[in-house]
């Protein structure tokens, strides 16, 4: 049978930058509203005005632009059941308390109207991900749903927004369970249909316990900041929770839409292991031509690097495979734009760096005539080939690992190598 229309909705608040957890939610339910051709909303739930935190509402929006989790409709570009922000929906949740009210499901103290919980039986619902739930109505409180000075609490706010909004299935954290009982009841008062719940499981450490910064977990901005792919960000969290194949596949949005399954969506904790990010990072930034990569790196370029594209083109292949995060390219390549710092590098020999400067001054500057003029110089005086190699780096590069000699001598120019192995040779 087919599905009515699947709308999904993600309503951080903007009380901060959103956690990992929350932005793994988002993801799920995109993923659920794309796989069905449905609409994904952005809603900002901002009815917390003690702890609203300013910036917070931009990173919420920086967020899903970079991961590219584009709402259909939210706060930025409308839509048909707007406004998408609480606070500018206040008389739509004072009309519905008015009503709990009337139908004696609510009831006012103290200035502030509270939902009427009996105290009898269980509330019981099935469950996407956590199956059959069902709580003893006497273990929940007469929530608040309106405070005197007008503003709602979560409770009725998500209601009444989740009606409205049309939103067919709500993916939240199972830290929100024991609020379900408040929200069916509210559902089954006013006469709405309850929309399908999925309660995802909590985020933890490889250690088992609540996740944290000691865990390497960060928010998306930080991992940005970082040197994170958004393709590697998603990759990982697709994973949380959730099960494909040998949880190792490399995939783009699109696809993920396409074997999203919500019913698969697990119940056990999810692990989170920074190592994971790392390994789909590093395959995200292979998988990346050098010109898709490039815009992606100059943003992590030192200010005076500013070089020539055409320069940078030709470095990138020789460092790809080697990129764990786009923040490791400055190191791995700073030696083609300073001139290392040989202060505290120690050679093996100063007559190995001689012997090289007199053949590299005289060879014709292509991959095959250096690398048989080094070789025969090797052989000819029977220099152990690490040592002199190693040395040879040390005076081009500074580095003890670097990416592929020959080629960054290639690109150094002939006149730098000869440059570099004078300095050196005068220093020790």
């Amino acid at each position: 049978m087919a599905m009515a229309t699947v709308r999904t909705r993600i309503a951080p608040s903007p009380t901060g930058i959103p956690h990992i957890g929350n932005t793994r939610t988002a993801l799920f339910s995109y993923l659920l509203a794309k796989k069905n051709s449905g609409q994904f909303i952005l809603r900002i739930e901002d009815t917390d005005q003690k702890r609203l935190v300013p910036e917070s509402l931009e990173a919420i929006y920086e967020i899903h632009d970079f991961l590219k989790l584009i709402p259909d409709e939210d706060p930025r570009k409308g839509g048909p059941s707007g406004p998408y922000i609480q606070t500018q929906r206040l008389d739509l949740y004072q009309k519905y308390a008015q009503e709990l009210l009337e139908k004696g499901v609510a009831y006012q103290k103290e200035g502030a109207i509270r939902i009427k919980m009996p105290k009898q039986g269980y509330t019981s619902w099935n469950d996407l991900v956590q199956g059959k739930i069902s709580i003893p109505n006497q273990e929940v409180d007469d929530k608040v749903l309106l405070k005197s000075n007008g503003i709602p609490t979560y409770h009725l706010a998500v209601v009444v927004d989740d009606h409205l909004m049309n939103i067919s299935h709500i993916i939240r954290g199972v830290e929100w369970i024991s609020s379900t009982p408040v929200h069916l009841h509210l559902y089954q008062a006013l006469g709405w249909q309850v929309p399908i719940i999925a309660h995802v499981p909590l985020l933890l450490g490889p250690d088992k316990t609540k996740l944290s910064k000691r865990h390497g977990a960060k928010s998306v901005l930080e991992y940005r900041d970082d040197g994170y792919l958004p393709e590697a960000i998603n990759n990982f969290l697709f994973y949380l929770g959730n099960s494909y194949q040998d949880n190792s596949a490399i995939l783009t949005l699109k696809q993920m839409a396409q074997i999203f399954d919500e019913t698969k969506l697990q119940k056990q904790n999810a692990i989170f292991d920074i190592e994971k990010l790392q390994f789909f990072n590093k395959q995200w930034i292979k998988r990346l031509t050098p010109a898709e990569l490039l815009p992606r790196l100059k943003p992590f370029l030192p200010s005076p690097w500013v070089v020539k594209d055409s320069l940078l083109l030709q470095i990138i292949p020789l460092t790809q495979e080697r990129l764990t995060t786009l923040k490791d390219f400055p190191t791995l390549t700073n030696y083609f734009f300073s001139s290392p710092d040989y202060t505290s590098i120690s050679f093996t020999s100063k007559q190995h760096l001689i012997d090289a400067r007199a053949v590299l001054s005289q060879t014709e500057w292509n991959k095959s005539a250096i690398e048989s003029s080094l070789q025969q110089l090797t052989d000819t005086h029977q220099y152990h080939r690490g040592q002199f190699f190693m040395d040879l780096r040390l005076a081009i590069t500074g580095q003890k690992i670097t990416p592929p000699l020959t080629e960054s001598m290639l690109i150094l120019g002939q006149q730098q190598i000869l440059s570099r192995l004078d300095t050196v040779i005068k220093l020790i």
